[in-house]
């Protein structure tokens, strides 16, 4: 799994700045987190967090997202955030979702997929 960025969306790269904080800091916990996330997603959607500030959008994550001593550099998983951008843009990552399969676009995942489109998916391209 690679995350996307939606710059459109304000709170997105803080909720990815968080991911990638839990992957460096507990890579384990990692999809512990992003099923707790989802399950409060909406509180992170455009209108409800509208009237956050970046520092307290933080200050929720506070202990991954510590800001980095220089002026412009950004937190701890700055480097890791630009790399996943970077991936998403050579690529030609243009929409969410985009699934990349063995490194190509699968243009057949939706973001309507639930747990049955996804399990026929994964059992006719998953080769054990």
């Amino acid at each position: 799994m690679r995350l996307q960025v939606q710059p459109w969306h304000a709170t997105s790269t803080y909720t990815h700045e968080a991911g990638l904080a839990v992957v460096r800091a507990a890579p384990e916990k990692f999809w512990t987190f992003s099923l707790a996330l989802f399950k409060q997603q909406a509180e992170f959607f455009d209108g409800p967090s509208s009237n956050l500030t970046p520092l307290q959008f933080v200050a929720m994550f506070k202990d991954l997202l510590k800001l980095k001593p220089t002026p412009n550099g950004g937190v701890g998983v700055t480097d890791d955030l630009k790399y996943t951008i970077k991936f998403a843009r050579q690529n030609g990552v243009h929409v969410s979702p985009t699934a990349l399969w063995d490194g190509l676009i699968a243009n057949q995942v939706s973001s309507s997929w639930g747990e049955k489109e996804w399990t026929e998916f994964l059992a006719k391209n998953v080769v054990v």
